[in-house]
């Protein structure tokens, strides 16, 4: 065999090797190995929820329409309370006196989401809406909010079991307010933005507490945080950091950035121009490893697309499948139970109150 011959041969079989690596390359790019015979079942595997309504329609829970609750997870049932009803009370224009319509204090739990308690209590604050409650140190804290019976409040309020609750503080450290977001993180409860329309002022600022009691200005006193003043924002923990998302001013103008901050001081923007349109009342939640935002209802187009997004990082969103098939809505409530989503509630895009439960799963398209 002649040299040249050789080298011939020995150039086309590394060309032959090159080709094989690169069809592997091709039809893997994660690195793992994978039989080009079954490239063609090769998908995306994105993330999506898949929901079932869990309350009879249009008969809903047993508990009345409302919007402005709370719901929580204590004793391994989802808990909700308070709120308000402003059904058959919205004139042609689309506006409310909010301050005529029934407000709530009841209190109501479930083990399953579709099946509900009302659990009677005569020790618990004055009916009222937009007030946090979290547990927090062996105890669920009540806070902020606002009350047919003294309007806007910060007074403070504590129970042991869910049922029988105490005042314990009348008026704390920070200024009253209603439409705020809580949080936990690094053993303190965190509140931060809300609004006090009587005073025609929104937050910027952060508190926190170690005890429920005392609460502490994180920051700077007539500086407030980064971020504009807001409420009816979406606050969610996630990786260790807080996730301040969206929300509206004192004039209705809704926000879209999302920002992030691991000591409710020193605040990072991620975001300021999303993939999604602005929102205020939505959820933000961190659900299997990742940041969701769900839901939307524009006031200034009446409605909206009910979206549903994730993100690994808040800055980077993707759309999680269809829209929703619940309809658009604001003020709903969302807790994690069980490894699902739940969300009750809320005032739809047709503004009527909702007293509907839906139940999310994750699944991989």
């Amino acid at each position: 065999m002649q040299k040249e011959d050789l080298t011939k041969i020995l150039l086309a079989l590394a060309a032959l090797a090159v080709l094989s690596f690169l069809s592997v390359d091709k039809n893997n790019s994660d690195g793992n190995f994978v039989d080009a015979g079954k490239k063609d079942e090769i998908i995306s595997k994105e993330p999506s929820l898949e929901w079932k309504e869990l309350t009879p329609t249009p008969v809903g829970a047993p508990w009345a329409p409302r919007d402005s609750h709370e719901t929580f997870i204590f004793q391994n049932k989802i808990w909700l309370i308070g709120g308000l009803n402003g059904n058959g009370l919205v004139d042609k224009n689309h506006f409310i006196a909010y301050w005529t319509a029934p407000h709530f204090n009841d209190i109501w739990n479930s083990e399953d989401g579709a099946n509900w308690t009302k659990i009677e209590s005569k020790n618990i604050w004055t009916p009222r809406r937009s007030m946090s409650i979290l547990f927090f140190k062996d105890k669920l804290w009540m806070f902020g909010g606002w009350s047919k019976a003294g309007g806007y409040v910060n007074d403070i309020w504590n129970s042991d079991d869910g049922v029988n609750w105490t005042r314990v503080e009348t008026k704390a450290a920070f200024p009253a307010r209603e439409g705020q977001s809580a949080e936990i993180l690094d053993g303190k409860l965190w509140m931060m933005g809300g609004v006090n329309y009587d005073k025609r002022k929104v937050f910027d600022d952060v508190w926190y507490t170690e005890d429920g009691i005392d609460w502490v200005l994180a920051t700077p006193t007539g500086v407030g945080a980064l971020w504009a003043g807001r409420w009816d924002h979406s606050l969610a923990v996630y990786k260790d950091k807080f996730y301040l998302i969206a929300g509206m001013d004192l004039t209705g103008k809704l926000y879209s950035d999302v920002w992030s901050s691991s000591d409710g001081i020193n605040w990072t923007l991620e975001i300021d121009s999303p993939p999604w349109q602005s929102r205020q009342g939505a959820s933000a939640i961190n659900f299997e490893g990742k940041l969701w935002l769900l839901g939307r209802l524009d006031d200034y187009e009446y409605g909206g697309t009910n979206d549903a997004w994730y993100s690994e990082d808040g800055k980077s969103w993707k759309k999680a499948g269809a829209d929703l098939p619940w309809d658009g809505r604001e003020d709903f409530t969302t807790v994690i139970f069980r490894d699902k989503i739940y969300i009750m509630g809320g005032m739809g895009r047709d503004w009527t109150w909702r007293n509907d439960v839906w139940e999310g799963t994750l699944k991989i398209q």
